[in-house]
């Protein structure tokens, strides 16, 4: 299974996430920046899905720039979902292989989205 890791502070997209990859994918769920980058420092994900608007230490901004600088985390592609316009442009600078908006969430569309970002991945 691939290994997934979803970072969302939001509990009813959490439920929703859960709901619809944890048969698909080997699942794990961070509700904040400082939990993800725990999660990372023991845990290699295969693709990251990651929510920019978070509160505590780290948004997903700063996660999104510690794991395109850290060497052993920087090819791993990452899926941002912000509620944010004025980000779309700025995450795919940083290194996003796609980026949606939280107002239009569409998981079918997640899930297609994953499935490519892996199979271009594993290539």
């Amino acid at each position: 299974m691939t290994k997934l890791l979803i970072v969302e502070d939001d509990l009813l997209l959490d439920e929703a996430y859960r709901r619809k990859f944890s048969e698909v994918y080997d699942l794990r769920i961070a509700a904040d920046g400082e939990g993800a980058m725990q999660m990372l420092s023991s845990w290699d994900p295969e693709v990251i899905l990651l929510d920019i608007y978070m509160p505590g230490k780290y948004n997903g901004l700063d996660v999104l720039k510690m794991i395109k600088e850290n060497p052993k985390l920087e090819k791993v592609p990452v899926l941002v979902i912000t509620d944010l316009p004025d980000s779309v442009d700025r995450v795919i600078g940083m290194g996003a292989a796609k980026c949606f908006m939280k107002t239009d969430i569409d998981l079918g569309k997640i899930e297609e989205e994953l499935a490519d970002v892996v199979s271009k991945f594993e290539r």
